[in-house]
């Protein structure tokens, strides 16, 4: 039973120290997607994976004022925030070319308005 409440205790502790650094997280995937792959694409929300000790974190098409949607993802260390892996860098450009096409309409105005700001 002690030792139960111990593993418990080491698990919620776990995840209590890898919640806490999810924004820590993105903004590494962020880094990554910037100088690697391209201002079009960012990092959405961070989930994590207690028994793996990792996040999953989805990589988005993004423009100004826009959301096109998720063309990849990224997995992290719970702990060091390392990338793992992620999806091959042209299977987003792939993704993101049918996401223009898919939202062309919606971006397009997204532009505009972004301009008029």
């Amino acid at each position: 039973m002690l030792q139960d409440m111990s593993r418990q205790s080491r698990n919620l502790a776990l995840a209590s120290d890898a919640q806490a650094s999810g924004v820590q997280v993105r903004a590494c995937v962020n880094r990554f997607l910037l100088s690697q792959v391209g201002s079009q694409f960012c990092a959405g929300e961070a989930e994590l994976d207690v028994l793996k000790k990792t996040w999953r974190v989805p990589i988005l098409m993004v423009t100004p004022g826009f959301v096109a949607g998720e063309v990849g993802e990224a997995i992290v260390q719970a702990y060091n925030c390392r990338i793992t892996r992620h999806t091959d860098v042209e299977e987003m450009y792939a993704a993101a070319d049918e996401l223009r096409k898919r939202h062309h309409a919606a971006i397009k105005t997204a532009f505009l308005r972004a301009r008029k700001v």
